[in-house]
């Protein structure tokens, strides 16, 4: 059984979901994306909150003692100063950072050359409830043990080729579900303002938590994408703009507190949102992005045209994206155009 944490609040909600918070004395409480003790994008989290909200008076476990060469605290260590990491871009950087140190806290003094695929396979099942979390977890340490053989510390990686869960692939929103939301979050709210950039630009919730007023000129939202540097100018949408009047602070998205989200967080607070206005658990912010697409492709628009939206570059994945893009809709549209032909 793992040591207790500090401020962890458990409640079922009325939906039946079980939601963990990090709960402090003075009333205040953040909602942690999923089970700090088995998850580790929530034990990233949770840490990221203790240290945060104690001023850093209180060491964060595993950190008092730092262990050496050889231990799982060491090779995470040693990993995160290598060139492999430091040439990686900032936002992989932070993801792979969060990973890491948070299965360093639980593993940290454990000897390395001991771990064996058992070892890899618990660590995994311990997350089924969670397959991407799980998958998240293989793949990091596929990718950590290789860094441990390069170093001479294992004479076989112990994670290669452990399989993965599968994983449901999130679709787009219905327009009953889009007008389910907007009638829950009003015009106004940071959940609407939210709604409306991921439903109007189709980015990315890592995108989406660094966009800033400086990123808006005549008319666009200028986006550079953090998964493929491409650059992109995004028209504004009317009704984005309309929820974009009101911003008065630098980042367009940000927290009770005033500050900008990141990513982990982001996700976590519009998941919460999600469920407050009543919509299945299939609905989940990445589905916005093929929402748009998928609107975009119901409104006429072109292959090229929804790519310089979405900033797809294949045309397979922009035909991925739109496949349930309303078939009534196109097949009028484009009787329609054969109508007006002749």
């Amino acid at each position: 059984m793992s040591e207790k944490l500090d401020f962890v609040n458990v409640q079922r909600g009325r939906d039946g979901v079980v939601r963990h918070w990090y709960f402090r004395r003075n009333g205040r409480r953040w909602p942690l994306p999923g089970n700090p003790y088995t998850d580790a994008e929530a034990a990233a989290e949770y840490w990221r909150l203790h240290k945060e909200t104690d001023g850093g008076n209180k060491p964060i476990a595993g950190t008092s003692q730092r262990h050496g060469s050889g231990s799982f605290e060491g090779l995470v260590r040693d990993y995160l100063a290598s060139g492999s990491f430091r040439e990686k871009k900032a936002s992989t950087q932070a993801e792979y950072r969060r990973v890491l140190e948070a299965l360093a806290e639980h593993h940290g003094p454990k000897p390395v050359r001991l771990i064996e695929r058992r070892h890899i396979r618990r660590m995994r099942d311990e997350r089924a409830d969670t397959p991407g979390a799980a998958n998240t977890i293989v793949r990091m340490l596929k990718l950590l043990l290789n860094f441990a053989f390069d170093d001479g510390l294992i004479t076989a990686n112990p994670a290669a080729r452990m399989k993965l869960f599968k994983v449901g692939e999130w679709r787009a929103w219905t327009d009953d579900e889009c007008a389910a939301f907007e009638r829950r979050w009003a015009c106004g709210t940071m959940e609407r303002r939210a709604y409306a950039l991921a439903l109007y630009t189709g980015q990315r919730k890592g995108d989406l938590v660094l966009m800033t007023r400086a990123q808006r000129k005549d008319g666009f939202i200028r986006v550079v994408q953090g998964k493929t540097d491409e650059e992109l100018w995004i028209p504004e949408h009317r009704d984005l703009s309309a929820q974009l009047a009101s911003c008065e602070h630098m980042s367009l998205l940000t927290t009770s507190q005033g500050k900008a989200f990141d990513a982990v967080y982001f996700g976590a607070w519009f998941a919460d949102a999600i469920a407050d206005a009543g919509l299945q658990d299939e609905c989940v912010l990445h589905g916005l992005r093929k929402t748009a697409a998928r609107k975009l492709a119901e409104a006429g628009a072109t292959e090229e045209q929804k790519k310089a939206v979405t900033g797809h570059t294949t045309s397979a994945m922009v035909a991925h994206y739109v496949k349930g893009a309303n078939q009534r809709k196109l097949a009028k549209a484009a009787m329609r155009k054969l109508e007006n032909s002749k």
